[in-house]
Order: C-alpha cells, then sequence, then structure tokens
C-alpha cells in the first residue's frame, strides 16, 4: 500500500514575506471626506482601498491556561478566554498621489479635529450606513488582509473586525536615496478571524 501523499501544489513552494496585500473598507464618513480630495481621480475605489504591506502583518493569538486545584495537585486547563489582542502596525508603501496616506491621515482626523480637538467636526457620520449601524460604526471598519500563492492569487485572510487608526508615522525623505517611499499606521481592532480561501473549502 502506497504511503504517498497528493500535493496541489509542489511542498517547496513555500510562502514568501512579500506575498500581502491589505484591502481596507472604507466607513462611509470616511469616503465623504475623501471623495473631495479624489475628485476626478477614476482610478482610485474608495470602497475597498487596497495597501501593499510588508513587516507584522499577523498577531498573536493567545488563549491563555488557567489553574485549578485539586486533591493537593494543580492541573493545567484552558481559561476558554481569549486575550485582547495587541494594536497591529502596518508597513505600507506610499502611492504616487499620496492617497492611501491621505486616507490615514482623514480618518485620525475625523476622531480628533487637528484644529478643534474635535471628533467628527463637519458632522460626517451623520446618515453613515457601514454594516451593522451603531454609533461606532461611524468610524470602525474591517480590515482584511490576504495572503497571496506565488500566483498573487489569495490563499488565506486575516479579517480585523471593527478597526481604527491610532497612528500614523512618519515619511523619511533623503534625496540620496531612489527608493520607494514607506510609512506605517497601527490600528486597534475586536476581533480577528483567519479564512483559509480556495485550497481548504472542506475544512
Amino acid at each position: 500500500m502506497s504511503n504517498t501523499v497528493d500535493y496541489i501544489q509542489s511542498p517547496f513552494n513555500l510562502s514568501r514575506k512579500d506575498k500581502f496585500r491589505l484591502v481596507l473598507n472604507v466607513p462611509d464618513a470616511l469616503k465623504r471626506i475623501n471623495s473631495r480630495f479624489l475628485e476626478g481621480n477614476n482610478n482610485i475605489n474608495l470602497d475597498l482601498l487596497q495597501f501593499a504591506v510588508h513587516g507584522s502583518v499577523i498577531p498573536s493569538i493567545r488563549v491563555p491556561s488557567a489553574n485549578a486545584r485539586f486533591s493537593g495537585q494543580t492541573f493545567a486547563q484552558t481559561s476558554y478566554s481569549r486575550e485582547p489582542y495587541d494594536p497591529l502596525t502596518v508597513n505600507f508603501t506610499v502611492d504616487n498621489r499620496f492617497t492611501n496616506y491621505w486616507v490615514i491621515y482623514t480618518w485620525l482626523n475625523m476622531l480628533n479635529n487637528d484644529k478643534t480637538g474635535l471628533y467628527d467636526q463637519n458632522n460626517y457620520t451623520q446618515g453613515a450606513t457601514t454594516y451593522v449601524k451603531t454609533p461606532e460604526s461611524d468610524y470602525k471598519a474591517i480590515i482584511s488582509i490576504f495572503a497571496l500563492d506565488e500566483y498573487n492569487n489569495r490563499i488565506m485572510e486575516f479579517k480585523y473586525i471593527d478597526a481604527f487608526p491610532t497612528t500614523l508615522n512618519g515619511i523619511e525623505y533623503n534625496y540620496r536615496d531612489a527608493t520607494e517611499l514607506e510609512s506605517s499606521f497601527t490600528f486597534e481592532y475586536s476581533q480577528l478571524i483567519v479564512t483559509p480561501l480556495n485550497w481548504a473549502t472542506d475544512l
């Protein structure tokens, strides 16, 4: 009897660090703000803004143990609870019109206006309809990071629920360095859902 294993792809085709794509489902209020800046540019889809990302894009997942005392012994068992996720910092390449940088900037500016210090200074959240309507959904979004195979097909989705940015980091200019501009932003989120795509539909 043969003990061979049927592989869909070669076992030597390993995942690479540069095969990730971030897709941001932009909140309705944020689309209203950024539509002015992007007016006339049909190449930008503010419903699903995409980033070429690198760095640490997948967080640790922790369901800790709990000790139970019984009959003079200590037994380890699960706590049945998930620890809060660490904030996630995503490095990205700035596009040639600074669109992706501007969207994150205006998102933070909606949370706290740079001139007045107020939330949603111009009432852009009025009438927002982003997924389940709650006060928080006015400024929260779903962020998906897709792992890609060697043909750039999506093979795994890491979905961050109720995400919103907390930090937009700087951009370093250097006239002696002709490489692409890079920046990063940090976001918080409530849940992480990991879903295999295409290759494991029966799991």
